[in-house]
């Protein structure tokens, strides 16, 4: 009996594994872990890759990826190295940059990624900033600190983008009206880390 349960627990493990395998065969590495190829450092020479990082050193300007999306599933684990460092993810964004620094896309979304109480707000450039809601008190309870790593999840799709942060739903808008364009992400202020980047494309909308 013992010999029984113990090969249907292995059955059960092989196929929740290929499971997993198979949700992860859907994502694209925007990352290969050693190098930034695939993208493209606009007005900004603050960003590298290092240790299995992109690291942000600090710094104004962006790091665009170098292909297009438009409906998508963005997945990324960060950390901020200091106490209120500041950064963000642009999305649908132009490859165009404004032509003052701080350089950053000339038109599309940015969702802030910071160590403080802006966490998760999505912002406009060069179009209105769309009205989102976002769950305060479930960003507080699962936020981390400077140091820590933490999942982000962002999917758009439509006029719709959803944000989770560490396995919970925190931000959500039905107001993006802007096609196509770049993901990218923002150099402001302090440092971050950025590791296991990924991204699925989702059917039109």
């Amino acid at each position: 009996m013992t010999r029984r349960i113990g090969g249907l627990t292995a059955v059960v493990a092989l196929i929740v594994m290929g499971a997993d395998a198979g949700g992860d065969a859907m994502f694209t590495s925007l990352f290969d872990g050693k190098t930034l190829s695939g993208w493209v450092p606009e007005h900004t020479d603050h960003f590298l890759a290092r240790d299995g990082v992109i690291l942000g050193d600090g710094g104004v300007g962006w790091l665009r990826f170098g292909r297009p999306y438009k409906n998508f599933e963005f997945v990324a684990e960060y950390r901020a190295l200091q106490k209120g460092a500041d950064s963000g993810v642009f999305f649908r964004s132009s490859q165009e940059g404004a032509a003052q620094e701080p350089f950053w896309p000339a038109r599309g979304y940015q969702l802030q990624v910071s160590d403080g109480d802006n966490n998760l707000m999505i912002f406009g450039h060069g179009t209105p900033p769309p009205t989102f809601d976002r769950k305060a008190e479930v960003l507080k309870e699962v936020m981390k600190g400077p140091g820590e790593w933490q999942r982000l999840v962002l999917k758009v799709a439509g006029k719709r983008a959803e944000v989770a942060l560490n396995g919970k739903p925190v931000t959500v808008t039905e107001a993006i009206s802007l096609g196509d364009g770049f993901l990218g992400l923002q150099g402001e202020n302090g440092r971050f880390e950025w590791r296991d980047l990924k991204i699925k494309e989702l059917p039109p909308q």
